[in-house]
């Protein structure tokens, strides 16, 4: 329903100030427990320069996150879950917005036994999976389709660097 709802542009965005630390801590709590039962380790890094408060629809960047981070979780046998938050980086100025707005960057890394170049090519599809047969079964092929719709409809987009064995960076 969500893909559905923003293709045919029946989502709206509800922008409200929300305390980033505190936003960031209760994702940090679920994932933690998250990768802790399979023996990994969550690593949350936020730059020390970012404003205490940000303007964004909490539910959606919530949404977005979750997806992403468990999607490192699932497939990351062993070593290391990170999320980091920091300002967009200078090569990127045309996403820093007005003035007074600061537009930031999250990054999800992970060990976890990585994106093959095929796939990544398809993976943002609707219904389109990577990964084994038995991982394939524990999802639908959306989460990624509807995270790049909302971050699209946030004024940015996904992108993906990954390596078979190493891990994958989604930022």
């Amino acid at each position: 329903l969500d893909l559905s709802r923003i293709e045919s542009g029946k989502t709206e965005l509800r922008p409200e100030p929300v305390s980033l630390r505190s936003f960031l801590g209760g994702l940090s709590d679920i994932i933690r427990v998250k990768a802790e039962e399979k023996g990994l380790y969550f690593d949350l890094s936020v730059e020390p320069s970012l404003p205490p408060s940000v303007l964004v629809d909490d539910k959606r960047l919530r949404q977005i996150l979750l997806n992403l981070l468990s999607n490192s979780v699932k497939f990351t046998e062993m070593g290391v879950v990170r999320l980091a938050v920091r300002p967009v980086p200078q090569e990127d100025a045309s996403l820093a917005g007005p003035d007074g707005y600061v537009a930031l960057r999250f990054e999800i890394q992970d060990t976890g036994a990585g994106i093959g170049t095929d796939d990544l090519a398809r993976i943002f599809e609707p219904f389109e999976q990577a990964g084994s047969a038995d991982s394939r079964a524990a999802g639908t092929g959306l989460g990624l389709a509807i995270c790049r719709q909302l971050v699209r409809l946030m004024g940015s987009d996904i992108h993906v660097s990954s390596q078979i064995g190493t891990g994958s960076l989604f930022w």
